[in-house]
């Protein structure tokens, strides 16, 4: 099984994680690693990369990050240098439930892959879909 840490700005990786838990029960191997105004951007790094270390038992280690370029990304961009660690931003629920749900099927670069494709496959503009609907009922 393959461990996941969510690596986010404020509380948001916590939550994250007790919304999964509404949906699939609590997760092993899960874990949360947050940025508060005040942390030293080298010790979160260093956190970061302790607790990849840590929760890697040979299959490697998901990082899901919240956003592109922010400080999360930045420390978690540096801890790729370890081997088997891969990272995703763009953090939503979608992304994590497939990973909870596909970690112990795929290999860590398959379940990238598969979190990548749900993020984004999950990203739709309602009105959009709701109108797409209403037009296949024409026909």
């Amino acid at each position: 099984m393959i461990p996941i840490i969510l690596v986010t700005h404020g509380p948001l990786a916590p939550s994250m994680i007790e919304s999964s838990e509404m949906l699939v029960g609590k997760s092993e191997k899960l874990s949360a690693i947050t940025l508060q105004p005040s942390d030293n951007f080298e010790e979160f790094q260093e956190k970061i990369f302790t607790q990849a270390k840590s929760m890697d038992e040979g299959e490697g280690v998901l990082i899901l990050v919240d956003l592109l370029g922010g400080s999360p990304y930045n420390a978690t961009a540096k801890v790729l240098s370890q081997e088997n660690v891969e990272c995703l931003t763009g953090l939503n629920l979608s992304m994590l439930l497939t990973a909870l749900d596909q970690r112990e099927y795929c290999d860590l670069k398959q379940l990238t892959k598969e979190c990548r494709d749900a993020a984004v496959t999950n990203i739709v503009d309602v009105r959009e879909v709701l109108l797409s609907d209403v037009d296949d009922d024409d026909e």
